[in-house]
């Protein structure tokens, strides 16, 4: 499944703004326009926290500071995973998928190219000891929006701090008319891959992790 991060300003739709808060609102999930717009002034606490926190309990922290429809599923399936899988698993059609992978730091909620909202999660742990938590979430839905995160998690205050200069970073390469990237977390491995779309011919952008962050990308010209 790929949706897009829109380079391009566009003008969205008061009314359907105003609707998509006020559905948001009714079922109680934060809607993602408050996250797009305030994810960078927030620090989150971490429960329990430990040197080296797992994937879900990251996940888990940064989800229920910001309890968007799909961090509402998340927490469902990783406070009772049965549960969660009757409840989307009912109909031979369903197909909305929850992963922990905690081996590979990787966590997933994600329908295969529905119109559901999806989110991605991988951790990296960082040569002083922090954890950089990457995270790639939003709905394919209008107004769509799609938002990539980075929290740096800091084992003495047991914080997640955003770091908004990485996010933009990963998402400030152009080329040509590019009008939208796609973002690639990845579950194994340490690169992030990033795909420019809109003109030709496509690139594709490899960020190596160093240990702390990212270095100046491998270019790939398709």
């Amino acid at each position: 499944m790929k949706y897009f991060f829109h380079l391009s300003n566009t003008i969205a739709i008061a009314g359907m703004l105003c609707f998509a808060s006020t559905a948001s609102a009714q079922n109680g999930a934060v809607p993602f326009e408050n996250l797009q717009s305030g994810w960078h002034q927030k620090t989150i606490p971490v429960k329990e926290g430990q040197a080296k926190p797992s994937i879900d309990r990251l996940t888990t922290a940064f989800c229920e500071a910001w309890r968007t429809d799909v961090c509402k599923d998340v927490l469902l399936y990783i406070k009772n995973p049965q549960h969660f899988k009757r409840l989307y698993n009912q109909d031979n059609d369903a197909a909305y998928d929850v992963t922990i992978d905690r081996a590979n730091g990787f966590a997933m909620a994600n329908d295969e190219g529905g119109d559901s909202p999806y989110l991605f999660a991988t951790l990296w742990r960082r040569s002083n000891g922090h954890t950089l938590l990457g995270i790639h979430t939003g709905k394919p839905t209008d107004p769509y929006i799609n938002v990539l995160l980075f929290y740096d998690y800091n084992p003495k205050t047991r914080q997640l701090v955003p770091e908004k200069r990485t996010s933009d970073y990963l998402t400030s390469k152009k080329y040509g008319q590019v009008e939208m990237t796609w973002v690639e977390l990845p579950r194994k491995g340490k690169d992030v891959h990033v795909s420019a779309y809109g003109g030709e011919p496509v690139i594709e952008y490899t960020f190596k992790f160093n240990g702390m962050d990212f270095d100046e990308p491998v270019i790939e010209i398709q």
